[in-house]
């Protein structure tokens, strides 16, 4: 019971995994450097969800591959002697590195489970829309709703064309789709036909569309989950301009985060001042410790030093070469007077 109640959990996990995730990279360089762990590259440089067959690319010996959308050229090569890392090199478009090669249309928010990584390289035009982009921000509170707006003006030149616009979700570098409007005159309008159903915000999402330039979108009980950047994009012709950009925020996480960083700040604040003593008292002990054995080390050498005379007295006084003092040179010159006096008196006494 318990294995049948987590096996889909685990499918899902799984699935998720197997199927990477997406990179929205707004750009106006005219060329991007995309990473592929495989080698194996399938691309749409125009961006119209179609396959180019020709541009189903293998990587030899970890070349650098790189397109030219104007000539839209690119070899397929196939080989035996293929690498990993691959390098692209590429303009506008769309991108996916692969494990394999996948059939049919190319929707970077609709990865297949071959899909490592789906890149959109949306090229800026700024032309597109009469303002530019706007930028805000909005707090969430849990369990409320958040309304995100976008409206724009299309200018003469783009007014009839066929368009396609997009709320993208972006956290970190993994984006995905919220909520797209596809709008062409032959085509008619079809809704969310670039996204993959959000299960968390399948029954919490609504669509407040008014006309073909106004897109709100409302996000009813919001959670901690929904926090991210929300970037409202225009797509024309392969080309790309953000009319909205929209951070929203937690406030729960936010206070959740102040509250750490005072907790962190006083923490500091009651603990350098224990170090400062700590230093203060390591610096006062060392000092001591090094005056002491200054003072150890004087009395030492005048202890040495007056050895050192005491054993120099002593050498002298009993050397054999010694010199002898007055009054002890006296007492001899004495004595041996005296020693001579004897003798004369023995020798007078013979005679």
């Amino acid at each position: 019971m318990v294995l049948q109640r987590f096996t889909p959990l685990i499918i899902c996990i799984f699935l998720t995994k197997c199927r990477g995730h997406t990179e929205f990279i707004y750009t106006t360089n005219n060329e991007v450097k995309l990473q592929c762990s495989t080698n194996k590259w399938q691309i749409s440089t125009e961006s119209d969800n179609k396959r180019e067959a020709i541009c189903t690319v293998e990587c030899v010996n970890g070349e650098t591959l790189k397109l030219n959308n104007t000539q839209n050229s690119c070899i397929n090569k196939k080989s035996y002697n293929v690498s990993k890392n691959c390098l692209l090199i590429a303009r506008s478009g769309f991108f996916r590195c692969v494990t394999a090669l996948d059939s049919g249309f190319l929707f970077p928010f609709k990865p297949s489970p071959n899909t490592v990584t789906s890149y959109i390289v949306a090229t800026a035009n700024e032309e597109m829309t009469t303002k530019s982009e706007e930028r805000s921000s909005v707090e969430l509170t849990e369990g409320e709703d958040v309304l995100l707006n976008c409206s724009f003006n299309l200018t003469g030149k783009y007014d009839n064309q066929k368009f396609i616009l997009y709320w993208i979700k972006t956290i970190g570098k993994n984006s995905s789709c919220v909520y797209s409007y596809d709008y062409g005159l032959l085509d008619g309008i079809k809704y969310d036909h670039h996204c993959t159903v959000q299960e968390e915000l399948r029954y919490r999402l609504s669509n407040q569309t008014e006309g073909k330039n106004t897109h709100n979108i409302r996000i009813s009980n919001v959670t901690e989950s929904d926090a991210g950047q929300y970037l409202c994009a225009l797509q024309i012709q392969g080309k790309w301009k953000i009319i909205k950009n929209i951070t929203v925020s937690d406030s729960k996480t936010k206070e959740d985060k102040k509250h750490k960083n005072s907790t962190v700040s006083i923490l500091l604040y009651a603990t350098i001042p224990i170090l400062l003593v700590l230093a203060l008292a390591v610096v006062g002990f060392i000092w001591k410790k090094t005056k002491t054995s200054s003072g150890s080390v004087a009395i030492k050498l005048q202890r040495n030093q007056k050895g050192k005379d005491m054993e120099e007295t002593d050498d002298t006084e009993c050397s054999p070469y010694a010199v002898g003092t007055g009054e002890e040179e006296t007492r001899r010159e004495s004595a041996d007077i005296y020693s001579v006096v004897k003798q004369n008196d023995l020798y007078e006494h013979w005679n």
